[in-house]
C-alpha cells in the first residue's frame, strides 16, 4: 500500500501543465493577449469593422473558441487591436479606415472604452488620435508607461514607415503631437520595404524596452527588433537604443516565416514572460488574415535583454504557462 501511494503522489506532483501547439488560432493576425481572472483573452485582426475576442481558461483552449464580437467600430479595415487594464477600465487601440475611404493609406489610430473591468466590453468609441501638424497614415497604436507618464506608441507613413512616441493626459487625450522615435537604418529592417512599426511595450527589472516589427510584412523576412529607453527624456530619439541585430525571425527548420506584431503576457502564477506573434506556415505566404497567432514562452539573458529564441514549430506539444 505505501508504494502505490508513493508511485499515486510523484506520479501527481510531476504532471504537466495543459500541453498546447502551435498556432493557438487561426486567421489571427496582429495578435495581442492578456491573462486576467482565469482567462486569457486574445484580440486581433480581423480586416473589417468588427473587433472580436477570444476566450479561454487554457492557451490550448484558445483553439476552440469563437471569436466573440465586442465592438463595432464606425468605420472598416480594423487592424492592430490591443487591449490595456488602465485604472479599472479596459481600453480598446486599434487602428482602420472611415467608412467613406478606399485603400489602405487612409488608417488612422483610435481607442474605446469599456463599461467596466470586463474585457469583453461592451466597449464605447472616446477618440480618433488625429496629430494634425503631420497628417499621414498611422497604424499599430499601443499604450506604455515612463516614469509615471502615458505614451501613445504608432507607427506613420513617410518617406520610410517609422515609430513615433506621443504623450498622453490619459488613454483617449494626447498632450502634444507625436514625435519621432525610431526608422529603419539597418539592412535587416529593409527587407522589401523600409519599416518598423507594430511597437510593444515590455517591462523587466526596471528597465523599459520597445519591440517593434520590422521589413515587409508580406514577405518571410518580417521580424522583430529591440529598443531601449536609456535616457531620461522619452520623446528625445536619442534616449533610446536599438538593438544592432533583429532578437526574433524567420526559422526555415521548423518552417515559421516572417513571424512579427507580438505582445507579451505572463503565465497565470505570474513566473514566466510569454510572446505572441504571427506567422506563416509556408515562406509564399503574405500579409493578410492567412496569418496565425501563436505563444511561446521567453527567457531574459545575463545582459538584462530579452531571448526569444527560435519560433516554435507548429503541430508539436508543448507544456502551457506555469499556472494552468
Amino acid at each position: 500500500m505505501f508504494k502505490l501511494l508513493t508511485c499515486f503522489f510523484v506520479f501527481w506532483v510531476g504532471s504537466n501543465a495543459d500541453q498546447y501547439t502551435n498556432p493557438i488560432a487561426l486567421k489571427a493576425p496582429d495578435p495581442w493577449m492578456v491573462y486576467y481572472n482565469g482567462y486569457y483573452y486574445l484580440v486581433a485582426t480581423t480586416w473589417t469593422n468588427d473587433i472580436g475576442i477570444r476566450k479561454a481558461s487554457t492557451l490550448s483552449g484558445l483553439k476552440d473558441v469563437e471569436n466573440t464580437v465586442v465592438h463595432t467600430i464606425d468605420g472598416r479595415v480594423m487592424w492592430a487591436p490591443e487591449i490595456h487594464l488602465i485604472d479599472g477600465r479596459w481600453y480598446l487601440f486599434y487602428c482602420a479606415c472611415a467608412a467613406d475611404t478606399e485603400g489602405n493609406s487612409c488608417h488612422r489610430n483610435h481607442v474605446a472604452q469599456s463599461a467596466s473591468d470586463d474585457p469583453m466590453g461592451p466597449y464605447t468609441f472616446m477618440a480618433d488620435f488625429v496629430d494634425d501638424t503631420n497628417d499621414v497614415e498611422e497604424l499599430d497604436p499601443s499604450y506604455i508607461i515612463i516614469n509615471d507618464q502615458q505614451y501613445l506608441l504608432g507607427s506613420y507613413m513617410g518617406s520610410t514607415q517609422n515609430l513615433y512616441i506621443r504623450p498622453m493626459a490619459n488613454p483617449y487625450t494626447p498632450t502634444g503631437p507625436k514625435y519621432f522615435l525610431s526608422a529603419p537604418t539597418y539592412d535587416w529592417e529593409r527587407q522589401t520595404w523600409n519599416v518598423n512599426e507594430g511597437p510593444e511595450p515590455l517591462y523587466h527589472d526596471g528597465r523599459i524596452f520597445v519591440v517593434y516589427s520590422a521589413s515587409a510584412c508580406s514577405t518571410a523576412n518580417y521580424k522583430l527588433g529591440l529598443l531601449e529607453f536609456i535616457g531620461t527624456d522619452p520623446l528625445n530619439s536619442t534616449h533610446w537604443q536599438k538593438n544592432p541585430e533583429p532578437v526574433f525571425q524567420r526559422s526555415d527548420e521548423n518552417h515559421v516565416y516572417g513571424p512579427g506584431h507580438n505582445g507579451f503576457f505572463n503565465s497565470p502564477d505570474g513566473t514566466e514572460d510569454w510572446i505572441i506573434y504571427h506567422a506563416n506556415s509556408e515562406e509564399s505566404q503574405g500579409c493578410d488574415m492567412g496569418r496565425s497567432s501563436r505563444a511561446q514562452k521567453f527567457i531574459w539573458g545575463d545582459d538584462g535583454l530579452p531571448v526569444f529564441g527560435v519560433p516554435e514549430a507548429a503541430d508539436v506539444s508543448y507544456e502551457g504557462p506555469s499556472g494552468e
